[in-house]
Protein backbone atom coordinates (compact mmCIF):
# COMPACT_ATOMS: atom_id res chain seq x y z
CA UNK A 1 0.00 0.00 0.00
CA UNK A 2 2.57 2.71 0.74
CA UNK A 3 4.28 1.40 -2.30
CA UNK A 4 1.69 2.26 -4.23
CA UNK A 5 1.14 5.56 -2.77
CA UNK A 6 4.83 6.69 -3.58
CA UNK A 7 4.49 5.61 -6.99
CA UNK A 8 1.42 7.39 -7.20
CA UNK A 9 2.90 10.71 -5.70
CA UNK A 10 6.17 10.15 -7.35
CA UNK A 11 4.10 10.15 -10.88
CA UNK A 12 1.96 13.46 -10.02
CA UNK A 13 5.43 15.20 -9.44
CA UNK A 14 6.72 13.55 -13.21
CA UNK A 15 3.58 15.15 -14.80
CA UNK A 16 3.94 18.42 -12.78
CA UNK A 17 7.51 18.85 -13.88
CA UNK A 18 6.54 17.83 -17.64
CA UNK A 19 4.14 20.07 -17.53
CA UNK A 20 5.43 23.31 -16.16
CA UNK A 21 8.65 22.44 -18.30
CA UNK A 22 7.01 21.70 -21.89
CA UNK A 23 4.08 24.72 -21.42
CA UNK A 24 6.03 27.29 -19.74
CA UNK A 25 4.14 30.26 -22.16
CA UNK A 26 0.96 29.09 -20.43
CA UNK A 27 2.30 29.05 -16.83
CA UNK A 28 3.13 32.36 -17.71
CA UNK A 29 0.04 33.48 -19.00
CA UNK A 30 -2.23 31.83 -16.36
CA UNK A 31 0.05 33.95 -13.18
CA UNK A 32 0.16 36.92 -15.39
CA UNK A 33 -3.53 37.24 -14.76
CA UNK A 34 -3.51 36.25 -11.28
CA UNK A 35 -0.73 38.18 -10.23
CA UNK A 36 -2.58 41.58 -12.17
CA UNK A 37 -5.85 40.32 -9.83
CA UNK A 38 -4.01 39.67 -6.61
CA UNK A 39 -1.78 43.10 -7.38
CA UNK A 40 -4.61 45.17 -7.31
CA UNK A 41 -5.72 43.53 -3.99
CA UNK A 42 -2.36 44.66 -2.75
CA UNK A 43 -2.16 48.18 -3.46
CA UNK A 44 -5.09 48.19 -1.58
CA UNK A 45 -2.61 47.63 1.62
CA UNK A 46 -2.49 50.37 4.26
CA UNK A 47 -0.40 50.76 7.35
CA UNK A 48 -2.20 51.39 10.32
CA UNK A 49 -1.41 52.60 13.64
CA UNK A 50 -2.01 50.35 17.17
CA UNK A 51 -2.69 51.32 20.74
CA UNK A 52 -1.97 49.29 23.67
CA UNK A 53 -4.92 48.11 23.69
CA UNK A 54 -4.70 46.30 20.29
CA UNK A 55 -2.17 44.29 21.71
CA UNK A 56 -3.83 42.87 23.95
CA UNK A 57 -6.78 39.64 22.92
CA UNK A 58 -10.13 40.81 23.34
CA UNK A 59 -11.15 37.98 26.36
CA UNK A 60 -9.10 39.32 28.84
CA UNK A 61 -10.88 41.03 31.85
CA UNK A 62 -9.05 44.48 31.23
CA UNK A 63 -10.07 44.98 27.48
CA UNK A 64 -13.58 43.45 28.73
CA UNK A 65 -13.89 46.34 30.95
CA UNK A 66 -12.10 49.42 28.68
CA UNK A 67 -14.92 48.49 26.36
CA UNK A 68 -17.50 48.92 28.76
CA UNK A 69 -16.75 51.97 30.18
CA UNK A 70 -15.88 53.20 26.82
CA UNK A 71 -19.11 52.44 25.46
CA UNK A 72 -20.77 54.82 28.66
CA UNK A 73 -18.50 57.31 28.49
CA UNK A 74 -17.38 58.30 24.71
CA UNK A 75 -14.40 60.20 24.75
CA UNK A 76 -13.20 59.63 27.82
CA UNK A 77 -10.01 57.40 27.33
CA UNK A 78 -8.31 59.10 24.27
CA UNK A 79 -6.61 62.42 24.40
CA UNK A 80 -4.40 65.16 22.70
CA UNK A 81 -3.18 68.16 23.73
CA UNK A 82 -1.90 71.30 21.75
CA UNK A 83 1.44 72.73 23.67
CA UNK A 84 2.34 76.32 23.71
CA UNK A 85 5.66 77.07 24.84
CA UNK A 86 7.41 80.23 25.38
CA UNK A 87 10.43 80.74 23.27
CA UNK A 88 11.38 84.47 22.61
CA UNK A 89 13.85 85.40 19.89
CA UNK A 90 15.65 88.42 20.79
CA UNK A 91 16.57 89.84 24.29
CA UNK A 92 14.71 93.22 25.73
CA UNK A 93 12.29 92.84 22.80
CA UNK A 94 8.18 92.55 23.57
CA UNK A 95 7.67 89.09 23.27
CA UNK A 96 5.93 87.03 25.38
CA UNK A 97 8.14 85.44 28.03
CA UNK A 98 5.22 84.15 31.02
CA UNK A 99 2.18 82.45 29.52
CA UNK A 100 -0.10 84.11 31.52
CA UNK A 101 0.24 86.97 29.88
CA UNK A 102 -3.02 88.27 28.64
CA UNK A 103 -2.25 87.55 25.82
CA UNK A 104 -0.94 84.42 25.92
CA UNK A 105 -4.28 83.43 27.59
CA UNK A 106 -6.57 85.00 24.99
CA UNK A 107 -4.61 82.87 22.65
CA UNK A 108 -5.05 79.59 23.81
CA UNK A 109 -8.14 80.27 24.49
CA UNK A 110 -8.77 80.73 20.98
CA UNK A 111 -7.19 77.53 20.27
CA UNK A 112 -9.58 75.48 22.48
CA UNK A 113 -12.36 76.97 21.24
CA UNK A 114 -10.79 76.40 17.54
CA UNK A 115 -10.32 72.59 18.29
CA UNK A 116 -13.93 71.87 19.93
CA UNK A 117 -15.05 72.14 15.85
CA UNK A 118 -12.45 69.59 14.98
CA UNK A 119 -14.28 65.99 14.20
CA UNK A 120 -13.20 64.03 17.29
CA UNK A 121 -12.55 66.30 19.37
CA UNK A 122 -15.06 66.10 22.35
CA UNK A 123 -13.97 68.77 24.90
CA UNK A 124 -11.12 71.22 25.03
CA UNK A 125 -10.13 72.58 28.24
CA UNK A 126 -7.41 75.17 29.20
CA UNK A 127 -6.37 78.13 31.51
CA UNK A 128 -8.00 80.41 30.10
CA UNK A 129 -11.35 78.99 30.81
CA UNK A 130 -10.12 78.88 34.45
CA UNK A 131 -9.11 82.41 34.55
CA UNK A 132 -12.00 83.34 32.72
CA UNK A 133 -14.18 81.37 35.43
CA UNK A 134 -12.46 83.33 38.16
CA UNK A 135 -12.97 86.52 36.58
CA UNK A 136 -16.00 87.08 35.90
CA UNK A 137 -15.85 85.47 32.23
CA UNK A 138 -13.40 88.04 31.91
CA UNK A 139 -9.26 87.63 31.10
CA UNK A 140 -7.51 90.42 33.26
CA UNK A 141 -5.89 93.24 30.96
CA UNK A 142 -2.09 93.24 32.47
CA UNK A 143 0.12 90.17 33.74
CA UNK A 144 -0.08 92.22 37.10
CA UNK A 145 -3.79 91.52 37.06
CA UNK A 146 -3.45 88.04 36.49
CA UNK A 147 -0.96 87.57 38.85
CA UNK A 148 -3.19 89.45 41.78
CA UNK A 149 -6.12 86.87 40.82
CA UNK A 150 -4.17 84.42 41.00
CA UNK A 151 -2.50 85.56 44.72
CA UNK A 152 -5.54 85.72 46.31
CA UNK A 153 -6.96 82.22 45.24
CA UNK A 154 -5.72 79.41 46.54
CA UNK A 155 -8.21 76.74 44.46
CA UNK A 156 -7.48 78.67 41.17
CA UNK A 157 -4.00 78.22 41.25
CA UNK A 158 -4.27 74.62 41.85
CA UNK A 159 -6.61 74.56 38.86
CA UNK A 160 -4.07 76.24 36.58
CA UNK A 161 -1.39 73.91 37.35
CA UNK A 162 -2.98 71.28 35.52
CA UNK A 163 -2.62 73.87 32.50
CA UNK A 164 0.68 75.73 32.74
CA UNK A 165 4.24 74.79 33.72
CA UNK A 166 6.05 75.61 37.41
CA UNK A 167 7.76 78.13 35.13
CA UNK A 168 5.47 79.62 33.74
CA UNK A 169 6.28 79.03 30.40
CA UNK A 170 4.82 76.23 29.13
CA UNK A 171 0.52 76.10 28.54
CA UNK A 172 -1.11 73.26 27.26
CA UNK A 173 -4.56 72.71 25.83
CA UNK A 174 -5.99 69.40 26.95
CA UNK A 175 -8.70 67.72 24.57
CA UNK A 176 -10.91 64.98 24.75
CA UNK A 177 -11.43 62.51 22.03
CA UNK A 178 -13.80 59.79 20.64
CA UNK A 179 -12.19 56.57 21.17
CA UNK A 180 -13.56 55.57 17.45
CA UNK A 181 -12.40 58.74 16.14
CA UNK A 182 -9.81 58.53 12.90
CA UNK A 183 -6.37 59.70 13.67
CA UNK A 184 -5.53 61.11 10.67
CA UNK A 185 -8.70 63.02 10.30
CA UNK A 186 -8.53 64.74 13.80
CA UNK A 187 -4.28 65.20 13.06
CA UNK A 188 -5.23 67.11 10.12
CA UNK A 189 -8.11 69.47 11.81
CA UNK A 190 -6.05 70.10 14.74
CA UNK A 191 -2.88 71.26 12.29
CA UNK A 192 -5.39 73.74 10.90
CA UNK A 193 -6.40 74.70 14.40
CA UNK A 194 -2.50 75.52 15.13
CA UNK A 195 -1.45 77.44 12.17
CA UNK A 196 -3.09 80.43 12.66
CA UNK A 197 -1.49 83.52 13.83
CA UNK A 198 0.57 83.50 17.07
CA UNK A 199 1.51 86.33 19.77
CA UNK A 200 5.35 86.98 19.22
CA UNK A 201 7.11 84.74 21.17
CA UNK A 202 5.35 82.02 21.14
CA UNK A 203 5.72 77.75 19.88
CA UNK A 204 2.69 76.01 19.62
CA UNK A 205 3.30 71.94 18.87
CA UNK A 206 0.52 68.87 19.15
CA UNK A 207 1.23 65.82 21.19
CA UNK A 208 -0.77 62.85 21.99
CA UNK A 209 -2.65 59.40 20.89
CA UNK A 210 -3.47 60.94 17.18
CA UNK A 211 -0.14 62.07 16.95
CA UNK A 212 1.60 59.33 17.96
CA UNK A 213 -0.53 57.12 16.12
CA UNK A 214 -0.13 58.85 12.69
CA UNK A 215 3.38 59.29 13.53
CA UNK A 216 4.08 56.11 13.83
CA UNK A 217 2.37 54.56 10.50
CA UNK A 218 4.87 57.59 8.86
CA UNK A 219 7.22 56.03 10.19
CA UNK A 220 6.93 51.87 9.96
CA UNK A 221 5.55 53.29 6.30
CA UNK A 222 9.33 54.35 5.67
CA UNK A 223 10.90 52.04 7.30
CA UNK A 224 9.24 49.47 5.66
CA UNK A 225 9.94 50.74 2.33
CA UNK A 226 13.31 51.59 3.17
CA UNK A 227 14.41 48.03 4.40
CA UNK A 228 12.60 46.53 1.61
CA UNK A 229 14.95 48.98 -0.71
CA UNK A 230 17.89 47.51 1.04
CA UNK A 231 16.83 44.24 1.24
CA UNK A 232 15.92 44.07 -2.47
CA UNK A 233 19.04 45.71 -3.61
CA UNK A 234 21.74 43.43 -0.93
CA UNK A 235 19.83 40.21 -2.30
CA UNK A 236 20.66 41.39 -6.09
CA UNK A 237 24.37 42.18 -5.81
CA UNK A 238 24.39 38.69 -3.90
CA UNK A 239 22.73 36.57 -6.63
CA UNK A 240 24.68 38.17 -9.43
CA UNK A 241 28.02 37.41 -7.43
CA UNK A 242 26.61 33.88 -6.82
CA UNK A 243 25.90 33.39 -10.58
CA UNK A 244 28.45 35.13 -12.22
CA UNK A 245 25.46 36.14 -14.69
CA UNK A 246 23.09 39.03 -14.45
CA UNK A 247 20.46 37.01 -16.08
CA UNK A 248 20.82 33.77 -13.28
CA UNK A 249 21.08 36.50 -10.52
CA UNK A 250 17.96 38.57 -11.61
CA UNK A 251 15.28 35.82 -12.42
CA UNK A 252 15.35 34.03 -8.77
CA UNK A 253 13.85 37.31 -7.68
CA UNK A 254 11.02 36.60 -9.07
CA UNK A 255 10.40 34.28 -6.42
CA UNK A 256 10.33 37.03 -3.86
CA UNK A 257 8.30 39.43 -5.68
CA UNK A 258 5.53 37.48 -7.35
CA UNK A 259 5.49 35.70 -3.87
CA UNK A 260 4.65 38.92 -1.97
CA UNK A 261 2.50 40.46 -4.54
CA UNK A 262 0.90 37.26 -3.90
CA UNK A 263 1.23 37.02 -0.58
CA UNK A 264 0.06 40.79 -0.05
CA UNK A 265 -3.50 40.05 -1.88
CA UNK A 266 -4.24 37.26 -0.03
CA UNK A 267 -3.22 39.74 3.79
CA UNK A 268 -6.12 42.10 1.97
CA UNK A 269 -8.88 39.58 1.25
CA UNK A 270 -8.31 38.07 4.56
CA UNK A 271 -8.52 41.15 6.41
CA UNK A 272 -5.25 41.72 7.58
CA UNK A 273 -3.58 45.21 7.95
CA UNK A 274 -0.11 45.45 8.91
CA UNK A 275 1.19 47.80 11.51
CA UNK A 276 4.31 49.36 12.94
CA UNK A 277 4.86 46.07 14.50
CA UNK A 278 4.07 43.42 12.07
CA UNK A 279 5.50 46.11 9.03
CA UNK A 280 9.24 43.90 8.97
CA UNK A 281 7.08 41.04 7.65
CA UNK A 282 8.21 41.87 4.08
CA UNK A 283 12.14 41.79 4.74
CA UNK A 284 11.96 38.56 6.37
CA UNK A 285 9.00 37.05 3.72
CA UNK A 286 12.17 38.19 1.04
CA UNK A 287 15.23 36.30 3.31
CA UNK A 288 13.41 33.12 3.88
CA UNK A 289 11.95 33.56 -0.11
CA UNK A 290 15.13 34.24 -2.07
CA UNK A 291 16.29 30.85 -1.23
CA UNK A 292 13.71 29.20 -3.31
CA UNK A 293 14.55 30.69 -6.41
CA UNK A 294 18.58 29.73 -5.74
CA UNK A 295 17.73 26.50 -5.48
CA UNK A 296 15.51 25.95 -9.05
CA UNK A 297 17.94 28.25 -10.67
CA UNK A 298 21.20 26.63 -9.38
CA UNK A 299 19.35 22.89 -10.24
CA UNK A 300 18.17 24.27 -13.71
CA UNK A 301 21.88 25.20 -15.00
CA UNK A 302 23.42 21.82 -13.14
CA UNK A 303 20.97 19.98 -15.41
CA UNK A 304 21.65 22.02 -18.77
CA UNK A 305 25.27 20.37 -18.56
CA UNK A 306 23.83 17.31 -20.11
CA UNK A 307 20.06 17.61 -21.19
CA UNK A 308 18.32 19.83 -23.54
CA UNK A 309 16.38 23.14 -21.59
CA UNK A 310 12.86 20.83 -21.10
CA UNK A 311 13.91 18.05 -19.77
CA UNK A 312 16.63 19.63 -17.55
CA UNK A 313 13.59 21.79 -16.27
CA UNK A 314 11.66 18.36 -15.71
CA UNK A 315 14.54 16.76 -13.74
CA UNK A 316 15.16 20.18 -11.78
CA UNK A 317 11.66 19.97 -10.53
CA UNK A 318 11.14 16.63 -9.63
CA UNK A 319 14.34 17.21 -7.05
CA UNK A 320 13.26 20.15 -5.42
CA UNK A 321 9.67 19.90 -5.44
CA UNK A 322 9.82 17.50 -2.43
CA UNK A 323 12.60 19.27 -0.41
CA UNK A 324 10.94 22.54 -0.69
CA UNK A 325 7.66 21.28 0.39
CA UNK A 326 8.99 19.99 3.35
CA UNK A 327 10.73 23.03 3.70
CA UNK A 328 7.77 25.06 3.39
CA UNK A 329 5.36 23.26 5.91
CA UNK A 330 8.10 23.13 8.33
CA UNK A 331 8.44 27.25 8.55
CA UNK A 332 5.05 27.64 8.12
CA UNK A 333 4.02 25.42 11.31
CA UNK A 334 6.96 27.26 13.07
CA UNK A 335 5.43 30.24 12.13
CA UNK A 336 1.69 29.37 12.91
CA UNK A 337 2.68 28.08 16.55
CA UNK A 338 2.67 31.89 17.47
CA UNK A 339 -0.90 31.74 17.27
CA UNK A 340 -1.01 29.46 20.39
CA UNK A 341 -0.23 32.64 22.37
CA UNK A 342 -2.48 35.13 22.97
CA UNK A 343 -0.92 38.11 21.37
CA UNK A 344 -2.77 39.27 18.75
CA UNK A 345 -0.26 41.19 17.35
CA UNK A 346 2.32 38.14 17.38
CA UNK A 347 -0.66 36.07 16.28
CA UNK A 348 -1.20 37.92 12.66
CA UNK A 349 2.94 37.87 12.57
CA UNK A 350 3.13 34.32 12.74
CA UNK A 351 0.07 33.87 9.93
CA UNK A 352 1.34 36.76 7.83
CA UNK A 353 4.96 35.11 7.77
CA UNK A 354 3.31 31.52 7.03
CA UNK A 355 1.34 32.51 4.15
CA UNK A 356 4.72 34.56 2.81
CA UNK A 357 6.74 31.83 2.84
CA UNK A 358 3.87 29.39 1.05
CA UNK A 359 3.73 31.90 -1.86
CA UNK A 360 7.26 32.24 -2.52
CA UNK A 361 7.43 28.54 -2.35
CA UNK A 362 4.61 28.50 -5.38
CA UNK A 363 6.50 31.49 -7.19
CA UNK A 364 9.67 29.07 -7.17
CA UNK A 365 7.91 26.05 -8.75
CA UNK A 366 5.94 28.25 -11.29
CA UNK A 367 7.04 31.07 -12.48
CA UNK A 368 10.67 31.12 -12.20
CA UNK A 369 10.75 27.51 -13.79
CA UNK A 370 8.59 29.27 -17.05
CA UNK A 371 10.70 32.12 -16.99
CA UNK A 372 13.74 30.14 -16.80
CA UNK A 373 12.94 27.74 -19.85
CA UNK A 374 11.32 30.53 -22.24
CA UNK A 375 14.41 32.77 -21.49
CA UNK A 376 17.36 30.23 -21.93
CA UNK A 377 18.36 29.38 -25.28
CA UNK A 378 18.11 25.96 -26.71
CA UNK A 379 21.66 24.34 -27.48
Amino acid sequence: MRGNRNSIGKRLVEKYAWFVSHRAPVIMAIFLVFTLFMGYQASMMKTVGTSQRDWLPSDVEVVKTYDLITDQFTGSFSSATIVVQVAPRYANSCEIRDVRDPEALRYVGTLAERAKLVYGVVSATSAAGVIKEANGGHIPGSLRGVKSLLANNELVRRRLSQYISDDNTMSVVRLKLQEDMDPARVVEGLEEVIKGDKPPGLDVALTGDPVTSVTTQELAHETMGKTSFVSFALIILILIIIFVSIKYGLIPLLTIVFGLIWAYGTFVLAGFKVTPQTSGVMSMIMGIGIDFGIQVTKRFRYELRTQGKEEAMAYTLKNVLYPMTITTIAAAVGFLALRLGKLPVMKDMGTMMAVGVAWCMVAALTVVPAVLVVLERRK
